[in-house]
């Protein structure tokens, strides 16, 4: 027979256990729009039945239950949907950055409008028509200086803003090694306080989720892989233990260790940035001193747009600008019968003097000419022969170039509409690549949230139930002690 005070003892575990369960319901109430919180629940258990097994065990009808056991309070929590969102997370992450990265170049190349490159040779080949058709009309020559001013102005806005945007690009890449660093700082502290609690047999659930959250960040940034390793002490078989992380390529091969949970420490990524003026800059990812590459993420796209699609654009915008000035120039030397001062419509460089190393940023209109100047483009033709001005027309509409090293002989107008197409179709297919992998993103962390996220309805539905239970257990209290108070004070009397 059980002893009555065995009975109390069992209703105050009851008392407290549920009051654990009040508190927890509670705690996940209060958190219920904390970002990256995960509902927790108390598991519940029986207590040992009485009498135990063996030998010298109390014989009766049976064995006879002792109440409950908070086994421990636990998150919720699916270790296989938080890998698929840091999956696509990192994915989402890559296509972001280029995406965002192609948004303002197109914005920049702002074509077709009426202010873009394409317009200006538009308007500079309609001013040389109007000169073979009034060749000698001074007022001609004025509106092709100031078309053909326009058309270099264009190609300085547009090399000057994309090289802005890149500079940009060169900040955020260094921005985000340093968010890296910050995340691996922060996940190394947080190891370091889990790990002391897990070695007196605690569970730091507040602390998982807040790794947790600086994880899926981590994530956004490059690809990782996460690893556990057992805490000191004496954990909990339910410890999650410490995390060590590791960067990957997108194949999943590991780069190297940037928080390990073995030794409670975290190295440094640092980005260096080599020729950053030129055309061809480069970026070089150390961790620790040992490069790395390769390791997607927001950081590789960061990469990828500044050392490859921007100089590209930047590149071929240069060798567009150096043909139509040298094609121009030499038309126009060999029919405006001028001195060397005169005799060359665009320049190179602002010293007014040099036609060579020409880019899109440093070209412009000689500003010796006047349109004076420009009439006598025909100098020495018959009367009538508007030759020396349709010449320089040809240049633009309809004479063809080899404007990259490695490509076809086209006009300079079919050359800009063929950089200006292969933009968009960048521009369309990262679009579509961010949506898609945002797609799944927002699937990936729905489901996280139909498992770990706190439902206000669900928690007030179990709120109701342990009040109940409380209230019940307190029941039996009351009538436990009636029973007491039978024993003690009204019997032998």
């Amino acid at each position: 027979m059980i002893p009555i005070f065995s009975s109390l003892n069992m209703m105050q575990r009851a008392l407290q256990v549920t009051q654990s369960a009040i508190q927890t319901t509670g705690h996940n109430i209060s958190n219920a729009n904390t970002d990256g919180f995960s509902r927790q629940r108390v598991n519940l258990t029986t207590w040992l039945p009485y009498p135990g097994t063996g030998i010298n065990a109390a014989r009766g009808a049976g064995q006879i239950g002792t109440g409950v056991n908070d086994e421990a309070v636990v998150r919720i929590r699916d270790q296989f949907v938080d890998l698929q969102v840091r999956d696509n997370g990192n994915q989402n992450g890559y296509w972001s950055a280029l995406s965002d990265a192609y948004s303002q170049m197109e914005d920049i190349m702002n074509e077709p409008t009426d202010s873009g490159l394409s317009t200006g040779l538009d308007g500079f080949w309609q001013s040389l028509q109007d000169l073979a058709s009034n060749s000698g009309t001074s007022g001609t020559g004025t509106v092709v200086l100031q078309k053909g001013a326009a058309v270099a102005d264009t190609f300085n806005y547009l090399a000057v803003s994309l090289g802005k945007v890149q500079d940009n690009l060169n900040q955020q890449i260094t921005e985000n090694v340093g968010l890296i660093n910050n995340y691996a700082d922060q996940i190394n502290a947080l190891n370091q306080q889990i790990n002391k609690q897990e070695a007196n047999g605690f569970l730091a659930n507040d602390l998982y989720d807040e790794r947790d959250l600086l994880t899926d960040k981590l994530a956004q940034l490059a690809n990782i892989k996460v690893s556990k390793v057992k805490s000191d002490g004496n954990p909990s078989p339910l410890a999650e233990g410490r995390y060590t992380i590791e960067l990957a390529d997108a194949n999943g091969n590991t780069l190297g260790t940037l928080v390990n949970g073995e030794t409670l420490t975290d190295s440094t990524l640092n980005a260096s940035i080599t020729n950053a003026d030129s055309s061809q800059p480069h970026v070089t990812v150390a961790l620790d001193g040992d490069a790395v590459d390769g390791f997607a993420g927001k950081l590789q796209g960061l990469i990828d747009a500044y050392t490859k699609d921007y100089p590209s654009v930047l590149q071929s915008l240069d060798n567009m600008a150096s043909k139509l000035a040298d094609a121009f120039n030499a038309v126009y030397e060999q029919t405006a019968g001028y001195d060397s001062g005169k005799g060359t419509f665009f320049l190179g460089t602002n010293d007014g003097t040099e036609t060579g190393a020409f880019t899109a940023k440093t070209i412009h209109v000689n500003e010796a000419l006047s349109g004076t100047d420009i009439t006598a483009a025909n100098a020495g033709q018959p009367s009538g022969d508007n030759s020396g001005a349709q010449a320089l027309a040809d240049v633009i509409a309809t004479n063809t170039y080899t404007i990259d090293p490695d490509g076809e002989s086209v006009t300079l107008k079919s050359y800009l509409q063929s950089l200006v197409g292969q933009i968009g179709v960048n521009a369309q297919s990262a679009n579509q690549f961010t949506s898609n992998t945002q797609t799944m993103l927002d699937a990936a962390q729905n489901r996280r949230s139909s498992i770990s996220g706190v439902s206000l309805d669900e928690e007030l539905t179990n709120l109701i139930q342990f009040q109940h239970s409380y209230g019940a257990a307190a029941k039996v209290v009351t009538t436990l002690d009636t029973l007491l108070d039978t024993l003690i004070n009204k019997m032998g009397g």
